[in-house]
């Protein structure tokens, strides 16, 4: 399992790297000489250069794509003046990050990111030996939600190290993570209102909520505690974050003052899910996003006061009549909405490590509802993913349609309930969302799309230049959620986060199945842009894709590699963009874009 491992983990830094850096170059069978045909055994090589040691890396790969994501076959290998040189992995990952170090204008220190590359690579070897028995469940047909959120055992495809997460030790990784299938139930404090703040755009309060549904989980002791303090308030927290909060001096100070009385886990058991501190249940009313200082892949997940605000907003816009207009225009476009939250409060300032945000829990155990990340994910040790079963399971219910033609007709209605109201909501109110492939959910219906499901307010952003009639009845989206963003800083995220992780994500995986050429998905995208910019003649965004040879992509290794933290720093500088070459950009008709071992 440790050698799997491995060569996922390496697969995640190499695509990555070559991503990033352009630095790859792919050779086909044709352009290999002896010695590198026979490391290759005929598949394509991608080398990379490593100039630090006059060096090349050779990676033979099972699958090579236009837009992206490679499959790698085997561990790469390092050859100097064509002898093979023998290099661990860390080593190997070290001169790939050293690359980066050398080439650099600024000062950079690569260790942190080979700890975490390790810490990574550790974890997802512990992860799939624990999972190893339901492999071929992973990218089984059925599956619904909380089951797709922890089915996302390999993580992020384009992340140095997805798996990575500071804070835990051994009994947490079992316990809170999805890919162990954790179970956790809630903790709480008994708070004194004066140390209590909530919000909610809902008519009753989050507090009295909870409290009248936490009842029915409580025996008599309990049901007294509560009576007895009936001017205090149940704040909720991640188990995790209540240990680590007991640390703190404000604690130690409301503790001694019975102003904050311990509780303890209590009611209903939860799943984490893909962001693993946002916990689901279907016994639950809500799902809950509560705040945990644990830097998970680039960042340390606390939550922040705009982002309760943006959801109170967000929930009484889609609740609203702007929301019944676009259920109207929009019935395939969902939004997971965030109406409340819970947080301590001294001297009137928010903790943050505090906060708890209360999500909509829409699902139910029937509904096949998927996020994008899991449904594209490849099967562990075969060169499988989940479409290939979808595919298959169409084609015995519609015999007559060929493979071909299914997942053509499967993209083309993912664009219709995704790319088409996504537009609308854009150009006609200035909407627009951080909809990576972890934040979009397709719900299926017959093994086809139906809904698309948005959650994460935290990516909920709103265009100044088109967002005028929201703005003028939300303006608290501007001053108190600061969810407001130029055209072009919307544009940059957007073009990343929908198509350029989204839907190429989506591109490579059916390519992958080898029933189309990835080519022939990118020409379906490109003619519905162009049919769209038809119709939003003035788009900008939809100019740039299809007539701007470069696009923006964020830069997860450069982001990791100069430390940046995406939910604290200033929104500009929370990560690194790169310009990388746009395969919708003067697309030529290729016989072949890939190649299978």
């Amino acid at each position: 399992m440790k050698e799997l491992a491995s060569r996922l983990a390496m697969q995640h830094l190499i695509n990555a790297y070559s991503q990033e850096t352009g630095c790859g170059i792919l050779l086909e069978k044709y352009q290999q000489n002896s010695t590198q045909l026979t490391f290759s055994q005929g598949m394509t090589l991608l080398m990379i250069p490593l100039d630090s040691i006059q060096s090349q890396l050779y990676v033979p790969l099972s699958y090579s794509s236009l837009v992206g994501r490679h499959r790698i076959a085997k561990l790469p290998q390092i050859l100097s003046k064509g002898q093979v040189q023998k290099y661990s992995l860390i080593a190997i990952a070290a001169l790939l990050l050293d690359e980066l170090v050398q080439n650099s204008e600024v000062t950079l220190d690569a260790s942190s990111l080979v700890e975490k590359w390790i810490q990574s690579r550790d974890a997802l070897t512990a992860f799939l030996t624990h999972r190893e028995h339901d492999f071929d469940s992973l990218i089984q047909v059925k599956q619904d939600f909380i089951y797709t959120e922890q089915a996302l055992i390999l993580g992020h495809s384009m992340h140095p190290a997805p798996k990575s997460r500071l804070g835990f030790i051994h009994e947490d990784w079992l316990k809170y993570s999805p890919e162990n299938k954790g179970l956790t139930q809630l903790y709480f404090w008994l708070v004194d209102q004066e140390y209590f703040a909530e919000g909610s755009a809902e008519e009753t309060q989050i507090s009295k909520q909870l409290k009248q549904e936490i009842r029915w989980h409580l025996n008599e002791a309990e049901l007294e505690q509560l009576r007895t303090y009936s001017n205090y308030q149940l704040l909720t927290l991640h188990p995790w974050q209540a240990r680590y909060l007991q640390s703190k001096d404000w604690y130690k100070a409301l503790k001694t003052k019975n102003k904050i009385i311990d509780f303890g886990e209590k009611a209903w058991q939860f799943s984490p899910t893909t962001s693993v501190r946002t916990l689901a249940s279907y016994q639950a009313p809500w799902m809950v996003k509560p705040s945990l200082s644990v830097m998970i892949t680039n960042s340390i997940r606390v939550n922040l006061a705009k982002e309760c605000h943006r959801g109170e907003m967000t929930h009484r816009l889609w609740n609203g009549r702007f929301g019944k207009n676009i259920l109207k225009h929009c019935p395939t476009l969902k939004a997971v909405n965030d109406p409340a939250w819970t947080a301590l409060t001294i001297d009137g300032k928010i903790i943050n490590e505090t906060i708890c945000i209360f999500r909509d829990q829409p699902f139910d155990k029937q509904q096949q509802v998927t996020c994008i990340a899991s449904l594209c994910q490849d099967h562990p040790s075969q060169d499988l993913n989940r479409f290939d079963h979808l595919f298959e399971n169409i084609a015995h219910a519609q015999p007559e349609l060929s493979l071909e033609q299914i997942a053509l007709n499967w993209f083309e209605q993912f664009l219709e309930i995704s790319l088409v109201p996504m537009m609308y909501l854009y150009h006609r109110y200035g909407m627009a969302f951080e909809s990576h492939q972890q934040n979009v959910l397709v719900e299926l219906e017959h093994d086809q799309p139906k809904n698309l499901w948005l959650r994460d307010n935290q990516g909920f952003y709103y265009i100044e230049e088109y967002a005028t009639e929201i703005l003028k009845e939300f303006p608290e989206l501007d001053v108190k959620a600061h969810a407001v963003g130029s055209k072009a800083f919307v544009d940059e995220r957007f073009s990343y986060y929908f198509f350029g992780n989204t839907l190429f994500g989506i591109i490579n995986a059916i390519g992958a199945t080898g029933t189309v050429h990835e080519q022939q998905l990118l020409d379906i995208l490109r003619d519905q842009i162009t049919d769209l910019l038809e119709q939003y003649p003035e788009s900008s965004l939809l100019s740039s894709l299809l007539y701007q040879p470069t696009l923006p992509y964020k830069g997860n290794l450069l982001t990791r590699l100069y430390e940046l933290d995406e939910l604290t720093a200033p929104v500009e500088q929370q990560s690194i963009y790169i310009q990388l070459p746009n395969p919708l950009f003067q697309m030529v008709q290729t016989e072949k874009d890939a190649v299978y071992a």
